[in-house]
């Protein structure tokens, strides 16, 4: 694990960060870290476990098995609010960043949000009493509709192409809080309509009434605290990471991503595509913009199920980036 595993010949320190996936757009910066070696230009040896949902891969980190982490802030928080010593220490995305699918042969049935009314939605994966970030997202937005979380059913549908695809086909479920680029390829092979895009940055805050952050890395604080210099290494690799993405087109990024996990098998015109048409999803570096965090802790605490969470602060636990 962290600081005491070493490479023989570059004596590369060797983190782990646990992570949904593999293949979703959402955490692009770390499936990218590996692909352009940024890991390997701060000194790291980088190894990604892939986990069903946020949930599980915190569960990772709680349990000393990663020593990193990226999911959705609103998930950090959930775990935060259970007691989990667990701190937020970077942004990886500016946008919700999920797509709301339909069944196809729900069409004409369900024509909007507020007709999912009694309607089974698949999210990732949940753990205990902690939600995956996808269900909080889609209670806020049918609360907006005037339908309360007990007026439909969450289902765990994972947070990877077969999974998700699974989950439409077989009928588990009615609606899906989709990832890209699954998204995009249900609806291309008819599976699915689509009924909300949120990845792109304007669409996301129209929803929103501004931006929220979805993918954040965080560690824990036993790790924060004892390694320092290790916490700042991952967010300046995370920082190259990002950098590259804002210097490079949609078909350079395609074609660095083509041999990582989740990507292999992938249609590269339309990876690209997707990228092309919602840019500004990645921040430029991991520091925090601060009126999206507020904007997500709004979000968390309307969407609160316990006394816990109402009483969070995002400030106890929404650390200043180090490492720029």
């Amino acid at each position: 694990m962290l600081g005491l595993t070493f490479c023989t010949l570059v004596r590369a320190e060797t983190v782990v960060l646990a992570v949904p996936g593999p293949g979703s757009l959402s955490y692009l910066p770390l499936y990218l870290a590996k692909a352009i070696n940024a890991d390997h230009a701060e000194g790291l040896e980088l190894k990604l476990r892939y986990f069903s949902g946020g949930p599980m891969a915190t569960r990772d980190l709680m349990t000393n098995n990663s020593d990193f982490l990226a999911v959705g802030l609103p998930a950090i928080a959930a775990a935060r609010a259970e007691g989990r010593p667990i701190v937020a220490i970077g942004q990886l995305s500016q946008s919700a960043m999920y797509s709301i699918l339909l069944r196809s042969d729900l069409k004409h049935k369900v024509p909007s949000l507020r007709q999912l009314k009694g309607r089974r939605i698949g999210t990732g994966a949940s753990v205990e009493r902690q939600r995956p970030m996808g269900q909080m997202v889609a209670e806020f937005l049918l609360n907006r509709e005037g339908l309360s979380p007990g007026e439909v059913r969450f289902i765990s549908a994972g947070q990877d192409r077969a999974a998700q695809t699974a989950a439409l086909t077989s009928g588990t479920v009615d609606a899906l809080m989709a990832d890209e680029p699954f998204a995009s390829e249900l609806v291309a092979q008819g599976v699915a309509v689509e009924l909300a895009d949120l990845y792109s940055p304007e669409r996301s805050d129209a929803m929103f009434g501004g931006s929220i952050v979805h993918a954040a890395l965080a560690t824990r604080e036993d790790v924060y605290d004892k390694y320092p210099d290790t916490v700042k290494k991952v967010q300046r690799m995370l920082n190259h990471s990002l950098q590259w993405i804002a210097q490079h087109s949609a078909r350079d990024i395609v074609t660095k991503l083509s041999g990582q996990p989740g990507f292999k098998n992938v249609d590269a015109k339309a990876l690209a595509e997707i990228l092309q048409r919602n840019q500004g999803m990645y921040p430029k570096q991991v520091s925090w913009d601060r009126q999206a965090v507020a904007k997500t802790e709004l979000l968390f605490h309307q969407t609160a199920t316990d006394p816990s969470e109402l009483e969070l602060h995002f400030s106890n636990f929404v650390l200043d980036a180090t490492g720029n």
